[in-house]
């Protein structure tokens, strides 16, 4: 299987010293991929992972339903949406665009490949509504709505638990999600009609849905509302299971069980 991933990175600049009002230093620069523990994850089970940090998706990201059936499934994870609806006219070389790259994921979806969306700070809706998928093609291939134009992140510092609802399903299945430890954050999306709620998390009048599918098309899409990485993710990332989860559910969006 061959994955492709956008999103979950980030350049460093820095430390900065200012010495005096004339003397201003920079001292580093450096790149921190926080989704490296996914890409290394999917290696370990044979699925061949393309990693594209925003910087790279916003000319490489494919264009063409033809360039997404490259792949068995796209994974959208912190790459806001103007990453890929925008023309970069200030990076030399790029072509002039004649495709719509958000209509091409939706069309790639519905021909048969498999859309994971990971929740996180510039996905869905995201921070103050700058993730932006809401009423876009990706939004309308997703299982789930989000909120328009609102900050939709819910912040748990205290910790929220996972509560599966169907353990048998295959991307959940073999998974002591009784063990699960918590998470410190997550989305709040809304399941459309027709999709199937996984798992939830948090309690009472706060649990919220946290894993949905649904086919879309021949392809099948998946809204997992929290993190793979840091913050939200920051014990479930380490966690054994951790790896096992994101193959079942790859192998799962490719229609390979």
């Amino acid at each position: 299987m061959k994955v492709l991933y956008a999103g979950d990175a980030c350049s460093k600049i820095g430390p900065v010293f200012v010495a005096s009002p004339f003397n201003l230093e920079v001292k580093g620069f450096s790149h921190h991929i926080w989704g490296q523990p996914l890409i290394d994850a999917l290696k370990q089970g044979g699925i061949e992972v393309v990693h594209m940090t925003n910087e790279q998706a916003i000319s490489e990201f494919p264009r063409t339903v033809e360039g997404l059936s490259e792949y068995d499934v796209v994974i959208i994870s912190d790459c806001e949406c103007e990453v890929l609806a925008l023309y970069p006219f200030w990076i030399p070389g790029t072509p002039l665009p004649r495709t719509n790259r958000l209509k091409a994921i939706r069309e790639y979806t519905r021909n048969g490949g498999g859309l994971l969306m990971i929740g996180g700070w510039t996905s869905f809706s995201g921070r103050f509504g700058h993730g932006g998928y809401y009423n876009t093609p990706v939004e309308e291939t997703l299982p789930v709505t989000c909120m328009k134009g609102l900050d939709d992140r819910v912040e748990a510092p205290e910790g929220v638990r996972v509560h599966v609802k169907n353990p048998d399903h295959p991307i959940l299945r073999g998974i002591p999600w009784d063990e699960c430890p918590v998470f410190e954050g997550y989305n709040r999306i809304f399941p459309k009609e027709g999709a199937e709620v996984l798992a939830t998390i948090g309690e009472g009048e706060d649990e919220a849905p946290l894993i949905v599918i649904w086919q879309y098309g021949k392809g099948r899409a998946m809204a997992f509302a929290s993190d793979c990485s840091p913050h939200w993710a920051e014990y479930f990332q380490p966690w054994e299971y951790y790896g096992q989860f994101w193959r079942q559910a790859v192998q799962w969006l490719a229609g390979k069980v």
